[in-house]
């Protein structure tokens, strides 16, 4: 069942089959959902809520009568709002078994070359409840709590650690090697070339020697050149995935990025 997979408690009062749509009320107006999403406790407590109010499981994983019978939904939107759902559980979108159906059948429309369906909705979700489909091998920074790093040479580090930092006039010199590129996802030239980084905290930046070519005339020659680095306290670098992702957000906020 639903609630025996997840074992979630909202308000020191663990969420079971036989809590009436009243009591779910109650307890979302006790919670307070304007509390801050970020934890993966406060999403699952979040995300289990969802799952009682709206009633999509009824006579599963919720006692009938916690069902809203003024709530009448087409077969279509009833889908759209499973999907909804089952994407909004942080644990992952088939994570509880009941979902299995409802987003297996939404990944095979997905990906149909002919006639690729809609992505369903849903129209019991309320404002800023939704999700969308979109292209991208990575995921926004924001969902780690850090900052999607800019285009450019970048490295984790402080500027202070003077094993591999000196200090010439005004400006931080690197001694040696150890910044890495950073593409901010896949380069726009046709390259191929991709990778995103996560930062936290910028240092500052540091001039980086490294050996370059120069063209004088008929000839060229090599000499070392100085590129710029921005310096973080901490760089994540993602790992790519599939571009094939979905949003989901709440209450208006980007809660998670699925790849399938």
């Amino acid at each position: 069942m639903i609630f025996d997979e997840l074992d979630i408690a909202v308000t020191d009062q663990a969420i079971n089959p036989n809590v009436n749509l009243d009591g779910l009320i109650q307890m979302k107006t006790a919670t307070n959902l304007k509390a801050p999403l970020w934890s993966t406790h406060a999403k699952s407590q979040r995300a289990m809520l969802l799952f009682c109010l709206m009633g999509i499981f009824c006579g599963v994983g919720l006692a009938e009568s916690a069902c809203a019978e003024e709530h009448e939904l087409t077969s279509d939107e009833e889908w759209g709002c499973q999907v909804l759902l089952c994407m909004a559980n942080p644990n992952g979108p088939k994570a509880v078994s009941e979902c299995v159906p409802p987003i297996t059948k939404l990944y095979s429309c997905l990906y149909r070359i002919k006639n690729p369906c809609s992505f369903p909705t849903c129209p019991m979700a309320g404002d800023g409840n939704y999700a969308k489909p979109l292209s991208d091998t990575y995921d926004p920074c924001t969902l780690q709590d850090m900052e999607d790093a800019p285009a450019g040479w970048i490295m984790q580090g402080n500027l202070t650690d003077t094993s591999k930092f000196s200090v010439k006039g005004h400006q931080y010199h690197l001694k040696a090697g150890g910044s890495s590129y950073n593409y901010a996802g896949t380069a726009s030239d046709g390259s191929g070339n991709s990778s995103k980084a996560c930062v936290r905290n910028l240092q500052g930046t540091a001039l980086e020697p490294y050996q370059c070519q120069i063209d004088s005339g008929e000839s060229s020659y090599w000499t070392t050149c100085y590129r710029q680095v921005k310096v973080y306290e901490e760089v994540t670098w993602q790992q790519q995935q599939s571009s094939r992702a979905v949003d989901v957000f709440i209450e208006g906020n980007l809660w998670t990025r699925i790849h399938w």
